[in-house]
């Protein structure tokens, strides 16, 4: 006779040897409701974000009021969720700041009883077992006609141990979320410096002196059309299937890795640039080779980042070529290394672009509305390779708390995994 599977999990603290209890939602919730007039003089409305990521403010000013006469106050520490979109996740745990906002009745909001500890639930609440239960319990087709069915909801069944490891599970998580979101906001702040410092070191338009300068430096810049000063290169319009990351050859630079995966400088080395297969004729392109100092830009995007550029570094075997959607260009002139990079995603340069942009639902920009496009740059390159050196120093920060913050969220998702039944 088989022994019945104990309900435990596999990490736990010490002095903890109790099956986890299976409970329906409803057993371990009380609906909540604190209904209220709708402000006729403008209030702050609750929204909440797809996939678990929280919840938003938007302030509605009188006059755009719902076309309700009842709404709902929000309570910190209760489980709030939007049966149009609980199907996609949309749900939270609601804290402190989201206290007194409003919402519909769209937003049911749930009390815990006194055998739930609220942060051990919100901690549950990525968990794929709930996810595949919250669609089956919102029936219908696509977006708002999916409405969650809330009866069947309440129907899923949770595995709960008993109240005081509830509490020392939920603090020692909590203080991993704090660590994360310490990370977050130093990354965070970094970007915010890189961004105010693409304004501050160079012109504004119009003008040719930048707001900050280092020292010893004060010519006024120089300002040419880009027309003047780099040559266009052949690119090819090769798709994803004609590339690969496994078979060495030619390496390819897809619209689509710029936009989404590289920063301004890009390393020939980078193992997120992939090769093109080796069954394709490529001889046509033998004097479209890239070298270090070349810029490709994206010529094509979804939103306003169409026209983001890269200046190539290191540029060794194997060589690279400029694929789909993108232009590639040379400078006629010497440049300091990073400088280019940098100032085709400044400020200064991105306002030059946006006016030049075509197309509704994808944008798109062409080599002949580049062309009249102005460049900026001091005369002395040596101003020029200190302000690529400056923004390389940032990127590599950023990169490095980038990779810190993914690996503290990976070491979470595995805790999950491990102390979660």
């Amino acid at each position: 006779m088989s022994k019945e599977k104990r309900r435990v999990p596999k990490l736990r603290f010490p002095g903890f040897t109790e099956d986890w209890e299976q409970r329906k939602l409803e057993s371990l919730f009380t609906k909540y409701e604190d209904k209220v007039s709708t402000p006729d003089s403008g209030y702050w409305r609750l929204g909440l974000r797809s996939h678990c990521k929280g919840t938003f403010y938007t302030y509605v000013d009188a006059g755009h009021e719902l076309e309700t006469t009842e709404m709902y106050r929000v309570k910190a520490g209760n489980f709030i969720l939007n049966i149009t979109f609980a199907w996609e996740r949309a749900l939270a745990v609601t804290d402190d700041e989201d206290q007194g906002k409003l919402v519909s009745h769209r937003f049911p909001q749930f009390k815990p009883n006194d055998d739930l500890v609220i942060d051990f639930f919100k901690h549950t609440l990525m968990d794929k077992r709930f996810k595949h239960h919250l669609e089956l319990s919102s029936p219908g087709g696509a977006g708002r006609n999916k409405v969650l069915k809330v009866s069947d909801m309440l129907k899923y069944e949770l595995l709960v141990p008993s109240i005081q490891e509830q509490n020392i599970i939920s603090s020692f998580l909590n203080n991993v979320d704090y660590i994360i979101t310490l990370h977050q906001r130093k990354l965070n702040n970094l970007k915010l410096k890189k961004k105010a410092l693409l304004q501050k070191l160079f012109p504004k338009n119009g003008e040719r002196y930048p707001e900050l300068r280092f020292p010893g430096f004060t010519d006024a810049w120089e300002q040419r059309k880009l027309g003047e000063i780099f040559e266009y290169l052949q690119n090819n319009t090769l798709s994803r299937d004609s590339l690969n990351y496994k078979i060495p050859n030619i390496k390819n630079i897809h619209y689509g890795d710029i936009l989404v995966k590289f920063n301004e400088i890009l390393d020939g080395s980078n193992k997120d640039i992939p090769y093109i297969n080796p069954d394709l004729d490529l001889s046509k392109f033998s004097k479209s080779l890239l070298r270090d100092g070349d810029v490709i830009f994206s010529d094509t995007a979804e939103d306003d980042t169409v026209g983001k550029a890269i200046e190539l570094q290191n540029v060794n075997a194997p060589f690279i070529l400029s694929g789909l959607h993108t232009i590639p260009c040379r400078p006629l002139i010497p440049f300091g290394k990073g400088y280019l990079g940098n100032f085709f995603n400044s400020n200064s340069y991105r306002l030059q672009i946006r006016p030049l942009v075509q197309g509704i639902k994808v944008s798109s920009i062409s080599k002949s509305a580049l062309k009249d496009t102005m460049i900026k740059y001091p005369k002395n390159l040596d101003e020029q390779e200190k302000i690529g050196s400056l923004f390389q120093s940032i990127t590599k920060m950023i990169t490095l708390h980038q990779r810190k913050l993914d690996h503290l969220q990976l070491q979470k998702k595995a805790l999950l995994q491990q102390m979660f039944v």
